[in-house]
């Protein structure tokens, strides 16, 4: 055996103390096997508790951990849930609000089209009317130049007017309209209703006026007298034009012509034929010559 060194030859005495010996020393290193193997044994019990110890605690962490998981994935399956739900909110949110502006920008669009139909049309509008207005005005201007030679005709413009006078004689019918009758032909009345002149009373002052309806160039002014008697009663007498002096009467005739010239030409509204004496007024006839009507600005010297 591998443990026993013999030596041969022994003794038989030897023999068996060696035998013996060897039984020690093998016994020995048997308890020293034991002890080692006990040893080891305890060591291994130690590290096994250790290892199922730290396992175990191990273990306590990682249920902790894992619970501690669980429960932040399940806060987090719950926040995902509930942002799945926001979002299909505000997904159908968006579609509502998609479809608004689908609307709206379709409302705008046809309101654009309607808008540029209405510029069109008054754009089109806005021509005619330029046109329009250009054919009017050139309409204008060509009745302004034929009114101009219109009235540049100088003819009688008393006849028929409104005309007054301060008083009438109370003898007969003399009123003073019949100072614009155009009947210059007889003057002596055979019967009083039938006067053929106009007649004013003898106080100081008398006058009769014609208004002529308009703004006129006055040409010339012409005062048919009595011719039966009496024409001295118009001496002394003045034509006025509005207010500006055209005339007085200076003898006892039949007809008085008062001419005004060009170069200082007399608008007017009114004739007047006043006798600033204590006489009485009576006349067969006023009649003016002019060219008109006219506006205020729109005189053609």
């Amino acid at each position: 055996s591998s443990g026993i060194n013999a030596e041969w030859p022994l003794r038989p005495g030897d023999k068996a103390d060696s035998i013996r010996e060897q039984a020690y020393r093998l016994k020995d290193e048997a308890y020293e096997v034991r002890e080692s193997a006990m040893e080891a044994k305890s060591a291994l019990e130690t590290t096994l508790v250790e290892t199922i110890a730290l396992v175990r605690s191990q273990s306590t962490v990682t249920n902790l951990y894992i619970q501690e998981m669980r429960s932040t994935l399940s806060e987090i399956k719950k926040k995902m849930e509930d942002m799945e739900e926001k979002m299909e909110d505000m997904e159908e949110r968006m579609e509502e609000q998609d479809k608004k502006e689908e609307d709206r920008f379709a409302a705008l669009d046809e309101h654009s089209k309607t808008v540029e139909r209405k510029i069109s049309e008054h754009a089109a509008v806005s021509s005619t009317i330029s046109s329009h207005v250009s054919e009017t005005l050139s309409t204008a201007l060509t009745l302004k130049e034929r009114q101009k030679a219109q009235m540049s005709e100088v003819r009688i413009i008393s006849l028929y007017k409104i005309a007054e006078q301060i008083n009438t004689h109370p003898g007969g019918t003399f009123d003073a309209d019949l100072a614009v009758d155009g009947m210059v032909t007889f003057d002596y009345p055979y019967w009083t209703d039938m006067a053929a002149y106009t007649h004013t009373t003898s106080s100081p002052g008398s006058k009769l006026w014609i208004e002529l309806g308009g703004l006129f160039r006055i040409y010339k002014i012409k005062v048919w007298n009595l011719r039966h008697c009496c024409q001295e009663q118009l001496i002394g007498a003045h034509i006025y034009a509005d207010d500006r002096l055209v005339g007085t009467v200076i003898r006892a005739q039949g007809t008085y012509d008062f001419t005004i010239g060009d170069e200082d030409p007399v608008y007017a509204k009114e004739v007047t034929l006043q006798q600033p004496l204590g006489q009485q007024l009576h006349i067969l006839e006023l009649q003016i010559w002019g060219t008109g009507p006219f506006l205020e600005d729109d005189k053609f010297d």
